[in-house]
């Protein structure tokens, strides 16, 4: 999706929604028609993760180098726009009228609401949204994820038998990160041919099979960077489903350290069976043990209990699935790693 001509040549602009890489476009491209690359240096700022608005309003405050304007990016602000009705009235002025040659960008990573008492629904950002100072690069609704589909296909070059792009729509939902992944994997297996109904259930069964195997393969590792990654890919692409499938891999996994502490003095092929593995599997058996050697029964049975918990909480959304899984990652982190 192209940044609209309207939001790009707005001063003071807001993205928001749950497409990373259609967000990172829309930046780079907004960016790059108000920052000389040779001045960069000077003229351009960068806000910290989760900065607050006094940093934001002192990056403004700074004078660019020989009247070349100054332009600040927020990366997160999600934060910063959460209570509208909160927001500080030095801010709101600089936010309503600017000092001339400022450049402000705010980068929310969720999708806000319009609705009263809501960012959206509130000045100076209904003000903006009326202007076309709002870009929004979330999930998409109804005709516009076909759309969507038949868009990507043909900038891939893909050809889509009749029902395909509906097919697709349904099962991947409105979500652009994951229609854009799932179009590329039915363009590997395509290989210039039609995509038909048979394609589309490989391709998103292995999908989610990808994501959720990226991200044990990193824990199972003790590679806590990269197994924190792979879930924010995850939940980006999938965040209804996503949780859940992860969950599950998790369990899986804790559940088979939990049979082999319960194994007793089984040997082979009756010990493969107790665990959950299967017989040309035995080459997993060691890296089980190691874990319930360092974790003993009862640490075993925490973390068990540790991913009920998780479950409890998401369905119950109690607290969002980002928080729960990503305190979960460490633990399983802390557990599978060599130390």
């Amino acid at each position: 999706m192209s940044a609209p001509p309207a939001w790009l040549k707005a001063d003071l602009a807001l993205i928001h929604g749950e497409d990373a890489d259609a967000r990172r476009k829309a930046i780079e491209a907004w960016k790059s028609r108000r920052v000389d690359p040779d001045w960069a240096e000077f003229a351009l700022s960068v806000c910290s993760e989760n900065a607050p608005w006094g940093e934001v309003v002192s990056a403004l405050s700074e004078s660019g180098p020989m009247g070349v304007s100054r332009v600040v990016i927020v990366p997160q602000a999600d934060h910063l726009l959460q209570k509208p009705k909160d927001l500080p009235a030095a801010v709101k002025g600089w936010l309503t009228n600017p000092p001339p040659g400022t450049h402000l960008l705010l980068v929310a990573r969720n999708g806000l609401s319009a609705g009263p008492g809501k960012p959206l629904g509130a000045k100076p950002f209904s003000d903006w949204l009326k202007e076309g100072r709002v870009l929004k690069v979330g999930v998409l609704e109804g005709d516009d994820i076909r759309g969507f589909v038949d868009q990507e296909a043909t900038r891939l070059g893909l050809r889509l038998e009749d029902g395909v792009a509906a097919l697709v729509a349904s099962r991947i939902g409105g979500h652009p990160g994951l229609l854009r992944r799932t179009l590329e994997v039915l363009d590997l297996l395509a290989d210039d041919h039609p995509v038909n109904e048979a394609l589309v259930a490989q391709a998103t069964f292995r999908l989610a099979e990808q994501s959720t195997f990226a991200w044990s393969q990193a824990w199972q590792k003790g590679q806590l960077d990269r197994a924190l990654e792979a879930l924010r890919q995850a939940l980006e692409d999938d965040p209804g489903g996503a949780p859940l499938l992860l969950l599950g891999q998790a369990r899986r996994e804790v559940e088979r350290v939990c049979n082999l502490s319960e194994a007793g003095g089984l040997r082979g092929a009756e010990l493969l069976a107790a665990v959950g593995l299967g017989p040309r599997q035995d080459w997993l058996l060691g890296g089980y043990q190691r874990v319930k050697d360092k974790l003993k029964s009862d640490g075993v049975r925490r973390l068990l209990a540790r991913i009920g918990e998780a479950d409890r909480d998401i369905k119950g959304q109690a607290i969002g699935p980002i928080g729960t899984l990503t305190d979960l990652t460490v633990g399983l982190c802390r557990a599978w790693g060599a130390r």
